[in-house]
């Protein structure tokens, strides 16, 4: 709960905002016009590592707790913005509302099993030549929040999303308009919550998270012990969802980066919260400017954020199978790995988008199919929660490319079925 030696912070907060008065305003505008937010986060995460040991314990932790209230926040609200996003994607395409789910489960499906078998293709060789090592862990310092709010939502999002298609397919066959106005009332309080609440407050959100990241050593810990592992799943994971943006993009290079300037700052939302559920609203905009239709990308993008996690198709199975080598185990062949994967397809639809969240619910799996011991497991969730800014990250990258995969396969089977 909030003690009271948190309210002199707040009171601070306030007390700012009442004798700026409009330049606070003005501060907005600043971030959000002139720096933009990829290049106000590269300011604070140089900064911090310039300057972060001259801030005070104290500081730090204060910064943090504000970092964590304002994901509580976004965690609050998170089931309205998905329930309003979804309902209002579902009913805006009308008849072809269930066409759309039929192809948008199997999508998921056949994305999140390309990467468990991509990460094993190109992995098995290169850990079979002995080159990486894991073995070796270090202590970690932890910075620990002033204060907290202890918000929780009120349902969870699967609920959330599991109610929205519901009635959303009820109402598209009753074609009811009292539903159509309700959904476009609860999108309009949403898109103002992103947009007038949840922005202005992201570069306070990302400093709470890199402050913590200098504290407790993080990212000096990943380069200086893990660096070459590192490299081989950033390299697979963004080589692997840029090659297929390419791809979607007609081949053109100008234009692959252009989308991925529009979804870098969820990408950096997602590396520094280590949360893609946090970076929802911000990936939501982004793709918004990839897609033709920007309904279908905030449905998209709201619908699948937990059960498409591509980022952790790639890090998990490597991080485990660099395990087996470091412990002197052999690795998986072709039919141990596709039980494996398959599995891990079906887990997918039950992580969560929380620091660790996916390591939690492979570990059983990665011990009742490939034998991982208590070391190993414990091996296995310190590594990942140390790789978790770069999984999570990657996860964000390939929401905003599962966007547009999913829209260039709509249009694609809507005109084969019209030619038919």
């Amino acid at each position: 709960m909030l003690p009271l030696s948190a309210f002199s912070t707040i009171s601070d907060f306030m007390l700012l905002y009442i004798v700026c008065g409009d330049y606070t305003c003005l501060y907005f505008v600043f971030v959000k016009k002139l720096l933009n937010l990829p290049v106000f986060v590269l300011i604070l995460f140089v900064m911090t590592l310039c300057f972060g040991q001259s801030v005070s314990l104290t500081a730090k932790s204060q910064l943090f707790s504000c970092s964590l209230c304002i994901k509580e926040l976004i965690v609050f609200l998170l089931p309205l913005i998905i329930f309003s996003f979804v309902l209002r994607g579902i009913l805006s395409l009308k008849t072809e509302s269930i066409s759309i789910l039929i192809i948008l489960i199997p999508l998921v499906c056949i994305s999140n099993f390309s990467g468990f078998w991509l990460s094993y293709i190109c992995a098995k060789p290169i850990l079979a030549s002995g080159i990486v090592n894991v073995s070796k862990l270090e202590p970690v310092t932890l910075l620990a929040p002033a204060w907290t709010l202890n918000i929780r939502p009120l349902i969870e999002n699967n609920i959330s999303l599991l109610a929205a298609v519901s009635i959303a397919l009820l109402c598209s066959i009753l074609k009811s308009n009292i539903c159509d106005k309700i959904s476009e009332y609860l999108y309009k309080i949403s898109d103002f919550i992103l947009k007038r609440v949840i922005a202005p407050t992201l570069p306070l959100f990302v400093l709470g998270f890199i402050i913590k990241m200098q504290h407790e050593g993080t990212l000096c810990l990943i380069i200086k012990e893990y660096a070459v592992l590192l490299s081989l799943v950033a390299i697979l994971t963004y080589g692997y969802m840029f090659l297929v943006i390419f791809f979607l993009s007609n081949r053109c290079f100008s234009e692959s980066i252009s989308k991925f300037k529009n979804l870098f700052p969820g990408v950096l939302i997602g590396m520094f919260s280590m949360s893609s559920v946090a970076a929802i609203p911000t990936t939501i905009e982004g793709s918004e400017r990839n897609l033709k239709d920007k309904n279908l990308a905030k449905f998209v993008i709201s619908s699948t954020a937990n059960m498409h996690l591509l980022g952790d198709c790639f890090a998990i199975p490597i991080i485990g199978l660099a395990l087996l080598v470091s412990f002197g185990r052999s690795l998986p062949d072709f039919s141990q790995y596709l039980v494996f994967s398959l599995y891990g397809i079906v887990a997918k639809f039950a992580a969560a988008g929380i620091p660790g969240g996916s390591a939690l619910i492979f570990v059983t799996i990665f011990e009742g199919i490939f034998g991982f011991s208590a070391p190993m497991l414990t091996a296995m969730t310190t590594i990942y929660v140390l790789f978790d800014p770069i999984a999570t990250s990657a996860n964000v990258f390939g929401h905003g490319m599962f966007a547009i995969l999913f829209e260039k396969t709509y249009e694609k089977i809507k005109h084969w079925r019209a030619k038919r």
